[in-house]
């Protein structure tokens, strides 16, 4: 395929000349020839009718255009059709013909183990027919789809049913839906499915029929999915006042799915990763994310659907602010402080370095080249990030004024991130001017505090100072308006009062300048600050703390973020000392500090699941992303030297919980059926998992490899659920133990079956920190479970030995990066934005010493001479080699 290399600009947005006010769609479903009979009611929104309609298609076979019924003239490129029209109104007929079947970049209509299914999500609609496939053209949709009578027994679309007739041998369903949409909003779905039903009664008394659609001898692992669709519809209507406005509402599992899911109106479909749960085949994190995913593209029917999108640049506004939703969601139906370190590891991660990176881009970007590769973390997850502090800057119920004058105001139309703001500000009465800064610029703010305390005044000054540094086309930066909640504590770990000029100071303060100062009376010692409290900003935060203060705020900070930012500090900064001690070839010191720290948790009543997410040692990519200039061999090598010497240090706490642990585990699995997703065990078993691979390291340590195999072996084999299973198998493979063969083969003959499970173990080998990993990936490449065409084996195989492997993927060999760059080229073939997606960890070549960068270079100038190379992979590397 021809490549334009076209750049598009946010500031080039102009109003379509024409919209579509009503469409009816006929499909006659056909593995490889499918025909789309559209009819539309084209209005004409400007004046000069000199001017043409210009319609967006991809890969059609036109078989026919009319205008009110007679044939017309036109001109067909491989892109567009142009049809020379004089009339205000009228109506259109287009004629294409499509091959589902041969579609494998899974956007459009295509097809998947034998069903029909549409991705349209940003530009799929131009692949089904001739269209203006814009955000900002909003148009009721009939849809009738017909088929041969028994081919396929569910055949679905947006909005209500409206008739289903058998005639001549041929099925003809037909559905309306009566809220104008845009296309990408559109859905259709054809095949043989088990099928779920609930009833839900939304809070005005309206009946709403709730379908699930699963693969044959599917319907048990459905039950989790389906209802967390009625708990999203109850907790959108107690929490923000929003009622499901349909009679039927639809969600539907597929294998074959670029993404995790989609909001399609009405119509959700899934990526069966996020819909098929059981005890036996599903981790307690399998069940927490279908409960989010699940309320995310619910709770878009309003925030998306109902109210939607301008143009692309404004992706954030629906998807920022749904991801916020789901968090709320999932906060308020369980563990809200462990919620809200998940989305921290996320902006501390992969968000942060996308920030530093040739990506970077604003919350709301001003150029890109493929639309698909603004489904970022940053406008996802920071923009959730903005939507928060938004929240905290307004309270709850002054949010909850501005969201219900942007569903009102907004209902039924396209707009912006700016629309959202405005809501906000008009219903607060609150000046976000400059907050705004938050969706124009790019980067992470860097904040610097320093404390100033008067002993004989009992006065404590605080001075803030935040820089943002230069991101590709963004040298200079205004100051943000960042919130920083804050307490002090006193050496004791007793809080002390926030006081401002006589009077209580509010909890959260406000930095929107480059430097400030805020002065606190009555602080009786030189306190300990609690700084960003909650993450309450999406910053990265500097402050001299002692070890003696983060032990402080470890022991006695009433925020979890704090407690855990505390053990975090205390890793960070082994890890600056000793990259340094690498680099001079000076030995490593001891983590005293972090041994007493991790000593302390496991013998403190903290919540389990709590204390094992705080010890739990952050991952390679994000200690890598506290470096400007990273030694990745040095990172490699502090690495493993703290988790043994955690090891060894707290050998003896190890080997005594372990042993309660399992104690407690071997009572309870004797009692069939008692697994349970509740926080009390979800919290043993994290703990379990901690212990385990501790216990095992340390016995491997000792000499005693033989009792690590069969530690690890016992834990597999008396295991009911898939998270303790997962924990052994993981724990055999990365550290090679003896009993690693018979568990992935029991694995392989218990599993293979079922590929959403297998994935499970492509991911504990691919992400295995061992010298044969690369081999076994290479291996597994040609096992029958593994199929380069579904992007869910994509991931589970080649993203994690990626992404999640850094050790060996940035061999010094360069052997992870020829692996990948093989890969990319094999799928840019079938699927480019898949192919784009796995391509992220090379992107910060930047950063890397010289001969890593060199040899990641050659890579993509391979890529680079690859003939069709798709945009979205050109545009990221054409980035990286500018961003050198």
């Amino acid at each position: 395929m021809a490549v334009s290399r076209q750049e598009k600009r946010r500031l080039d947005y102009k109003p379509p000349l024409f919209t579509i006010t009503d469409v009816d769609l006929s499909f006659s479903l056909d593995l490889t020839k499918t025909r789309v009979v559209q009819k539309s009611k084209v209005k004409r929104l400007t004046p000069d009718l000199s001017q043409p309609l210009v319609l967006d298609g991809d890969g059609l076979k036109l078989l026919g255009v009319r205008i009110n019924g007679q044939e017309c003239s036109f001109t067909e490129t491989a892109k567009s059709l142009t049809i020379p029209v004089s009339e205000k109104e009228f109506w259109l007929e287009v004629v294409t013909e499509i091959s589902p079947a041969d579609n494998t970049e899974l956007m459009g209509l295509y097809v998947s183990d034998g069903k029909f299914c549409t991705q349209n999500e940003p530009e799929g609609f131009r692949r089904i027919t001739y269209f203006l496939d814009r955000s900002d053209v909003l148009s009721r949709y009939t849809v009738h789809i017909s088929a041969p009578a028994g081919q396929y027994p569910f055949m679905l679309s947006n909005g209500n049913p409206v008739s289903d007739s058998t005639q001549d041998g041929v099925r003809t369903v037909t559905w309306k839906d009566p809220f104008p949409k845009p296309s990408y909003l559109f859905a259709l779905v054809a095949g043989d499915f088990d099928e779920l039903s609930r009833e839900f009664v939304t809070r005005s008394g309206k009946k709403v029929q709730v379908r699930l659609y699963v693969d044959r001898g599917m319907a048990p692992f459905g039950d989790a999915a389906i209802d967390s669709v009625l708990r999203a519809m109850k907790w959108d209507e107690d929490r923000f006042g929003l009622e499901y406005d349909l009679s039927r509402f639809n969600v539907v599992s597929v294998d074959f799915f670029n993404a995790g899911a989609m909001e399609n109106k009405s119509l959700n479909i899934f990526n069966s990763r996020y819909v098929l749960v059981d005890p036996a085949s599903a981790t307690d994190t399998d069940y927490e994310n279908v409960l989010s995913v699940i309320g995310h593209e619910y709770f878009h029917n309003w925030t998306g659907d109902r109210v939607t999108l301008r143009d692309w640049f404004q992706l954030s506004l629906k998807e920022g602010l749904t991801v916020f939703r789901d968090q709320e969601f999932s906060s308020d139906l369980g563990c809200r402080a462990i919620e809200r370190l998940k989305a921290i590891r996320v902006i501390r991660g992969p968000q942060f370095a996308e920030d530093s990176g040739p990506m970077a881009h604003p919350v709301r970007p001003d150029y890109v080249m493929e639309m698909n590769n603004f489904y970022s973390a940053t406008v996802y997850d920071k923009g959730a990030e903005v939507i928060r502090m938004i929240h905290t800057i307004l309270g709850e119920e002054g949010f909850q004024k501005g969201m219900r004058l942007y569903i009102s105001r907004y209902d039924g139309k396209a707009v912006t991130c700016e629309d959202f703001v405005s809501a906000m500000e008009e219903a607060t009465g609150t000046d976000l001017r400059q907050f705004r800064n938050w969706y124009s610029q790019s980067g992470t703010p860097v904040v610097t505090v320093s404390m100033n305390y008067d002993e004989r005044t009992r006065k404590c000054e605080l001075t803030v100072k935040q820089k943002t540094p230069p991101t590709p086309r963004q040298p200079e930066k205004k100051p943000f308006v960042i919130p920083i909640k804050m307490s002090l504590y006193d050496r004791q770990g007793n809080r002390i009062p926030l006081i401002k000029d006589g009077v209580p100071a509010a909890p959260v303060q406000i930095a929107d300048e480059e430097s400030q100062s805020w002065l606190f009376e009555n602080v009786p010692e030189r306190p300990v600050p609690a700084l960003l409290e909650g993450f309450s900003a999406p910053v990265k935060l500097e402050y001299p703390y002692t070890e003696e203060d983060l032990r402080i705020l470890l022991m006695h900070a009433e925020d979890p973020v704090s407690r855990y930012d505390a053990v975090q500090s205390l890793i960070i900064n082994y890890f600056y000392r000793n990259a340094e001690n690498f680099e001079r070839n000076l030995p490593f010191s001891e983590p005293k500090a972090l041994i007493e720290a991790y000593r302390y948790i496991l013998n403190s009543d903290m919540d389990r699941r709590f204390a094992a997410f705080v010890m739990t040692l952050p991952s390679i990519n994000s200690v890598i992303e506290n470096f400007r200039v990273v030694n990745l061999d040095a990172v490699f090598a502090v690495y493993r030297h703290l988790r043994d010497c955690l090891v060894i240090g707290l050998r003896d706490e190890i080997s005594r919980l372990y042993g309660r642990s399992l104690q407690v585990y071997e009572e309870r699995v004797r009692t069939p059926g008692s697994y349970a997703v509740t926080p009390e065990q979800m919290g043993e078993r994290a703990l379990a998992e901690f212990l385990l691979d501790f216990q095992a390291r340390s016995l491997t340590l000792s000499g005693d490899a033989a009792g690590a195999a069969a530690l690890v072996l016992h834990h597999y084999r008396i295991s009911d659920n898939m998270t303790d299973t997962l924990a052994a198998m993981k724990t055999a493979v990365r550290y090679g133990l003896s009993s690693e063969a018979e568990i992935l083969g029991d694995f392989e003959e218990k599993w293979s079956g079922n590929p959403l499970v297998f994935d499970n173990l492509f991911r504990a080998v691919a992400m295995a920190p061992r010298p044969d990993t690369l081999n076994r990936v290479r291996d597994l490449m040609r096992h029958k479970c593994f199929d380069i065409g579904n992007p869910n084996r994509v991931r589970a195989l080649i993203g994690a030995f990626a992404s999640g492997n850094p050790e060996c993927f940035h061999a010094i060999d360069g052997s992870g990066y020829e692996f990948l760059t093989e890969t990319v080229r094999q799928l840019n073939r079938t699927n480019g934005h898949v192919a784009a997606r796995i391509l992220t960890p090379m992107l910060a070549l930047r950063r890397f010493d010289r001969k890593r960068c060199d040899m990641i270079k050659g890579c993509f100038e391979k890529l680079l001479g690859e003939p069709d190379l798709s945009d979205a992979v050109y545009e990221l590397i054409d980035k990286s080699l500018r961003h050198l």
